[in-house]
């Protein structure tokens, strides 16, 4: 009988199994399982699996620092016995894991060994602790694949499982970290991978687009359809299908292969390294709360339409906005499209789609020149159309994960809430610019300075047409006081405090017939009525305007013009 060092590592240990099989309710709780302890059962299967690979697969330096020498011999000797005949069970006869060893010292070393593993934290720490085990492993020959650590000492807990995988995690092909959870040690079960294809859209959500797309020192994204192979990525998460079911589930064109080319550029970048674990967040996110949106619904509904609103209204409504407007509208069907399907508008209705590089150039312009008027409308119409085919849902919708989640992680993109609105209308210059000074200016990049001006539509036109669109929704009131009451467009800027420019302009754009200047006041008919209001019933000029609806220095005006020169056929009463 060898003795061992009192209270030290495997005292301690024996004492922790005493009090595991010999206490009524023992305290099985650890960090490593969360908040739900595992039962006895559970914990010795730990035990047992972890202490089979310690015998099999460690070598004498990798527990001398707290074994004993005595011991340590002991154990030597012990694996250098060949496997009895009797007890060969398997294929791998020479191996010390098919049975209980007949050494104390083999137990103790297993056990000792295995437990300050288990107490060694949570699942990443766990993983930490065991990547001395699990690179013995894989030294040996034997590929220590996550899904292969059930064949040690039967079925592993969930939480050591999450832990063996993280151990390799850097061992692993990008996908197979995906598929296993390793960037975060999350332990659940796989997914339903169609179930999460409904919460999703087929390219990622513009936010995390942004933040999770890689670019190069141009300030292009390294993979063409890049917000598309990244929703792909999410979607493999925990999952066990293939790749082009993933993309058909989704409903997508991408190939395989381009979303391993993408994962692979993530590994290999220093500022991608945090992109994998918040692709496992987001997917973890849609596990636990799902989505309000059925993506899946409205490609059904959506996915084959062509026509989203009508012509002639935005048609309307440019000529009312824009000095040079686009007689097309379809940049506003992608857009609509686009924003009821989350799918990129290159999928859309033939007649519709962007199917060349130029239109999809086009179209992204589009989206970061809106106007706030037109950005308006296409909300309120894409609004109507949910309600018009039964849809209870908001119209877009970003997950929105835990601030503290980011701490740490190299992101290729920029947080895209780090600007506030505010401050891209201050510097967004009047007429055209260029977003790449305008990107400049903000201190951020080209692809977030575009993301900005979708997301929050800026009215940059000239001042004249700025003007114009501020009148808009007085340009009814404007009509009637210049057809029907006669009054000039010097009047009607009086009385609307605006320009006589923006009161011609808005009166232009919407057909009124312009008169000619020079010839008699157009107010001249309402001087009867005047004269007889101010010599008959000695009303004062303030009285008289707010009777017929003429400033007072209008009115002043019209009887000074009368006492110089009296219109023809202008009678008293």
């Amino acid at each position: 009988m060898l003795p061992i060092e009192p209270d030290g590592p495997l005292e301690r240990a024996q004492q922790f199994m005493d009090a595991l099989l010999h206490t009524s309710a023992p305290d099985t709780s650890m960090p490593l399982y969360g908040e739900t302890a595992p039962s006895v059962f559970q914990l010795l299967s730990d035990v047992k699996a972890l202490a089979s690979m310690v015998l099999n697969y460690s070598i004498r330096r990798d527990f001398s620092p707290w074994c004993p020498p005595e011991v340590a011999n002991r154990l030597d000797n012990y694996r250098a016995t060949p496997v009895p005949r009797s007890q060969r069970r398997s294929q791998r006869a020479d191996r010390h894991s098919t049975y209980a060893p007949t050494d104390a010292a083999a137990i103790a070393v297993g056990v000792t060994a295995a437990m300050r593993i288990l107490q060694a934290g949570d699942v990443r720490g766990v993983g930490d602790a065991a990547r001395w085990l699990t690179d013995r492993v894989a030294a040996s020959g034997r590929a220590p694949y996550p899904a292969s650590y059930t064949h040690w000492g039967g079925g592993l807990s969930p939480a050591l499982t999450a832990a063996l995988r993280c151990s390799r995690e850097h061992h692993l092909l990008p996908l197979a970290r995906l598929r296993h959870r390793t960037p975060t040690g999350v332990v659940k079960p796989p997914c339903d991978t169609t179930t999460r294809a409904k919460a999703m859209p087929v390219g990622l959500w513009p936010a995390w687009a942004l933040r999770l797309t890689p670019y190069t020192p141009g300030g292009l994204p390294t993979k063409a359809r890049a917000a598309e192979l990244l929703s792909v990525a999410c979607l493999m998460v925990g999952s066990r299908t293939s790749i082009t079911a993933a993309i058909r589930a989704l409903g997508g064109t991408v190939i395989a292969h381009a979303v391993s080319d993408l994962l692979a550029t993530l590994t290999s970048r220093s500022d991608c390294t945090g992109v994998l674990r918040v692709l496992t967040l987001l997917a973890d996110h849609l596990d636990d709360h799902g989505s309000p949106i059925d993506y899946a619904r409205r490609r059904a509904v959506f996915g084959s339409r062509s026509t989203f609103i009508d012509a002639r209204q935005w048609q309307t409504l440019q000529k009312r906005l824009r000095s040079n407007s686009e007689c097309s509208p379809l940049h506003a069907q992608r857009w609509l499209f686009h924003t009821l399907t989350g799918t990129p508008p290159h999928l859309a209705n033939p007649a519709i789609a962007t199917a060349t590089g130029p239109q999809r150039a086009q179209y992204q312009r589009f989206c970061w020149r809106i106007l706030p008027a037109e950005h308006q409308l296409l909300q309120q119409t894409a609004q109507q159309l949910l309600v018009k085919e039964g849809i209870d849902e908001p119209l877009t919708w970003t997950p929105e994960l835990p601030g503290n989640s980011f701490d740490g992680l190299a992101l290729p993109g920029p947080d895209p809430d780090s600007l506030m609105p505010e401050q891209l209308h201050q510097l967004v210059p009047r007429g055209d610019f260029s977003i790449a000074q305008l990107a400049k200016r903000l201190g951020t990049t080209t692809a977030h300075a575009r993301y900005l001006l979708a997301q929050h539509p800026v009215d940059w036109s000239p001042p004249r047409y700025c003007q114009t669109q501020a009148t808009t929704e007085r340009v009814i009131q404007w009509k009637t006081w210049y057809e029907e009451a006669g009054l000039s467009m010097d009047v009607i800027a009086d009385r609307a405090q605006v320009s006589r420019a923006a009161v011609r302009i808005a009166l232009s754009k919407h057909g009124v017939a312009i008169r000619r200047s020079g010839g008699r006041p157009a107010y001249d008919h309402r001087l009867p009525e005047i004269l007889h209001r101010r010599q008959e019933l000695r009303q004062s000029f303030s009285r008289i305007s707010a009777d017929i609806g003429l400033s007072a220095t209008t009115i002043r005006n019209m009887l000074d013009r009368h006492k110089r020169s009296p219109p023809r056929r202008l009678t008293r009463p």
